[in-house]
């Protein structure tokens, strides 16, 4: 029961410096073809699993069968509106306000280091503090998930169904 919990904590822990390292750990103008692509190549591999390998696997554990596609519906839905509604104007009220982005402001030759500099921090800020809330929420998990579990079992012999607990 504490597997689907740790393997979320492993590639949110895995993720966090991958994605600090690709926007503020190589200094833009500076990095290569292949340094970016390892770390995009490492995130993709390693910080990926949350959804597929922990909160699909855990709701279709805890979620009655009747309501379980609605409930993944929403999940999936939520999770991916805030990402893209919320997600692109924090970074650019960050970028500018905060770490002094300076849109249309790039030098003749189309280059603005300062202000990928910005953007850079802006997006490392606004990827790694929300990977910092899922890795505490998948700490509490460890205790939250086998309650639910007991619970859910109890459900299932009082309705003398096959047991949940054979599949977690």
């Amino acid at each position: 029961l504490h597997g689907r919990p740790l393997s979320a904590q492993i590639t949110v822990a895995a993720g966090i410096p991958i994605v600090y390292l690709l926007f503020v750990g190589i200094r833009p103008g500076t990095g290569s073809f292949g340094g970016y692509l390892a770390l995009i190549i490492a995130f993709g591999l390693l910080g990926t699993w949350a959804q597929s390998g922990t909160n699909f696997p855990i709701l279709t554990n805890i979620v009655p069968a009747s309501c379980r596609s609605r409930v993944l519906a929403w999940e999936h839905g939520i999770e991916n509106a805030i990402a893209s509604g919320i997600g692109p104007s924090v970074v650019a009220a960050l970028a500018e306000g905060v770490f002094h982005y300076n849109f249309g402001q790039e030098q003749k030759d189309g280059i603005d280091i300062p202000s990928a500099v910005a953007l850079g921090r802006a997006m490392s800020v606004v990827l790694c503090i929300p990977f910092l809330v899922c890795f505490a929420v998948y700490s509490m998990m460890h205790y939250t998930y086998p309650r639910d579990m007991r619970k859910v079992e109890g459900h299932v012999l009082m309705k003398d169904e096959p047991s949940l607990l054979d599949d977690a």
